[in-house]
Formats: structure tokens, sequence, C-alpha cells
């Protein structure tokens, strides 16, 4: 039962839609669908996350620090100056480190054959329903989602924005996927699958317009090029670049408001930031970000209190997940996630076992397209989205089954040792 309940979650995490409408109910118009399957499977799996937190282990260390994290938040929680909001914020990122634990108990022996189909399926899904929901909102046809702006591609997300955030991390589980050794390890079937997922993933992350998300991807498949520099990957790269160009060329034609909201989103983030003689004092940005350091400046030990510069400091929350840690967490907070990250990322030291390991092989190809990401997060906030946590199981997962890979090997070597010595 458990394990259908985190089966439903990770496959329904698309849905950002919100129970209630945004701001009409402290609570409901935070919870998804998802999370009702995902509160399911926390009631059932009590036992494995006692059985997950105690157990000992490099794997496990990330996991009580993001304990530690969500500690750093609840601290000064009495002096936010939203209490509600950041008692809302600290249980929704507590709540997902949790189903992260369960994730990782429930798959890390199914890797292969449980974990990554399931997110091929629920990438091909959240492509094909979106691409059926534009082609509605042109042809006339019913939605399956509410729209919100002509031309946004949406699929069960709430803004075009968390599309492309999610899309950004999906293909860091993907592309490294396709050209680490761990790709020989699955079945024909689950290659076809993953083919499918890419070339989907990919067409649905360049018609959101999130260009937060478009320069994370951009930076990962440079630093690839540079970790691999191999033709296949150029090739790919190539081919990639001028199929996107086609659609591109054609967009306008095909699909007018598409090509007007990206060409548009293109303009306002990036061709006006880069214009340094501009004086534009209602620069989003600028003032989104001032307000932040002014809040951290304001309170430089506690910040606001998670979740509380949202009304006190703006009508918007700090759009980068740094910023966002100074001002509403303080030092206190910041320093919290600076641990956490650090040992998030030291699941990627073990780059000694990834010429004959394809978990680390796997894993080191990861390494550059999460680098994206974190250039990505700068513009937004990735601790509340559950794509992250289902990330941060899989990297865990991977790190664990690097692991019992090399010591099956020395044992198996070990054995055959043996039997000569005999």
């Amino acid at each position: 039962m458990k394990k259908t309940f985190i089966l439903i979650f990770i496959f329904l995490s698309f849905i950002t839609q919100t129970i209630a409408e945004p701001g009409t109910h402290p609570i409901f118009s935070r919870l998804t669908v998802s999370d009702f399957f995902g509160a399911l499977a926390l009631l059932f799996g009590i036992q494995t996350l006692l059985k997950g937190f105690m157990l000992s282990g490099v794997f496990t260390k990330t996991f009580q620090m993001g304990f530690i994290l969500v500690m750093c938040f609840f601290l000064p929680i009495m002096f936010s100056l939203d209490i509600q909001a950041s008692i809302i914020e600290c249980f929704i990122v507590l709540f997902l480190l949790l189903l992260s634990i369960i994730i990782f108990q429930n798959y890390k022996d199914n890797l292969l054959t449980h974990l990554f189909p399931l997110i091929f399926y629920t990438v091909s899904a959240a492509a094909i329903l979106g691409f059926y929901d534009l082609f509605a909102s042109i042809s006339g046809l019913p939605r399956l989602f509410p729209g919100r702006t002509d031309g946004e591609a949406l699929s069960g997300f709430r803004n075009a924005g968390q599309a492309g955030a999610y899309f950004l991390v999906m293909l860091t589980i993907l592309v490294p996927l396709k050209y680490s050794s761990l790709n020989d390890l699955l079945s024909s079937k689950n290659k076809k699958l993953l083919n499918i997922s890419l070339i989907l993933s990919l067409i649905f992350i360049f018609l959101t317009g999130k260009i937060a998300a478009y320069i994370g991807l951009v930076f990962g498949v440079i630093f690839f090029l540079f970790y691999r520099r191999n033709a296949k990957a150029i090739i790919s790269v190539f081919v990639g670049v001028l199929a996107l160009s086609i659609l591109w060329g054609n967009m306008e034609t095909l699909m007018p408001d598409t090509y007007n909201r990206i060409n548009s989103k293109y303009k306002s983030r990036v061709v006006q930031n880069l214009n340094t003689e501009s004086d534009n004092d209602n620069d989003f940005i600028q003032r989104n970000f001032g307000l932040a350091l002014e809040a951290f400046e304001d309170r430089p030990l506690i910040g606001t209190g998670i979740g509380a510069f949202y009304g006190s400091y703006s009508r918007h929350e700090v759009h980068s997940t740094y910023l966002k840690m100074l001002g509403e967490t303080g030092v206190i907070g910041t320093i919290g996630y600076i641990l956490f990250i650090l040992a998030f990322l030291s699941l990627f030291r073990i780059r000694k076992l990834k010429q004959t390991n394809p978990y680390a092989d796997y894993m080191a190809t990861m390494l550059p397209f999460l680098l994206g990401c974190f250039i990505s997060w700068s513009y937004t906030y990735h601790l509340r989205k559950r794509e992250f946590w289902i990330l941060l199981s899989l990297v865990v997962i991977c790190n664990y089954a690097a692991r019992q890979y090399s010591l099956n090997q020395q044992k198996g070597i070990g054995d055959e040792l043996s039997e000569n010595l005999q």
C-alpha cells in the first residue's frame, strides 16, 4: 500500500494545481493531489522512516543534514514577521524531506526496474497532457487543466515557470542516463522509453518560455560537453539545437501566442537586464533582490522568518533560493542550507569508482547538469519543489547502488582468488 502511494505521489508530482485557489486558505491553497498521496505514504511508512533515520552510512547523512536544515528554519520561528507563514513553510520542507527518505527506502534496490521507468512515464505524461492543452487552446477543444495565459505551456502546473523548473530537474536525471554507462543496464524497452521522454521533455521545456530553466539547461550542456568531449555528445547537441531552431523558425506561424509569449519573456528577462544603459527603477528582479538584501540587513541573524518576506517586504516572494535564505532565514538558516547542500554534493565524491562502476559514472555525468540547476536556482526557490526532493532521493539511491556495486565487485574478485588458491 505504501509503495502504491509513493508511486502515485511521484506520478502526480507535475500537477501543482492546488486543492483551494491560491491565497484563499493558508493550508489547502498549498496542497496538491500528489501531496494527499504523499501524506498517506507517510502514514503507512512510519516504521520505514524510523529505520531510514537510524541507519548509518554516507547516504543517510544527507537526510540527517536535511533535518538540521529544517531545525534552522524552526529555531527563530517565534520572531518571524509572520509566524503562521513560517510554520507552514517549515512543515512543507519537513514533509518533502520525509517523503524523500521513504522514496529512498522503497526504491534503493529497484532503481533500474522501477524508479527510472516511473520517471519516464511521469515526464512523458506531463508533456503529452501539456501538448494537448496547448493544442486545445488553439483549436477550441476542451482543456484538461485550467488555462492561464494564451500560448502558455502548462500541463498540470499552475504556471509555466513551475513547468520549466520541473522539466529542468527531470532533464538533469534523464540526459546523464542517456550518456553514461548506466544506460547499458537498462532493458531495451526502458531505453526506448528514455529516448521518448527525453525528446518530449526537451520540446516541452522549450515551450514553457522559462528563461531560468533555459539558462540552467544551457550551462548544464556546456559543462557536460567540457566533461565528455566526445563526438556522440557533440552530434546530439547539434541535432537538438537544429531541431529546436527549426521549431522556433516555424512557431510564429504554427503557434503565434506561444511564440509571442516566449519572445516577450526573452526580451523582458534577458535583453532588458543585459542593457547596462537602462535605468529602469521598475525592474522586478532588481527590486526583488534588493528587498531581500534589505531584509537581511534589517535582521541579519534570523531574517524575516521563512515565508514571511511576502507581505512584509513585498507582494512577491524572493525569486532566488540563495537570497531567500539570506533575507528570510538570515545567518542561521543560510548556514543550515549550506551544510545541507554540502552533504548533498558530497554524495558525488565517488569519482574513483567511475571507470568500472556504471552508477558512479551516471552520477559523474549528472554533475554538470546539477551545476546548471544551481545556476537556475539563483532565480527560483527549489526547496519547496517536489521534483528537487525526488532528485535528492534518486542521487542518494545512486550513491548507495554505486557502493553496493563496488562491494559486489570486490566480493567477486575475492571469491575468484579463493577458488584459484584452492
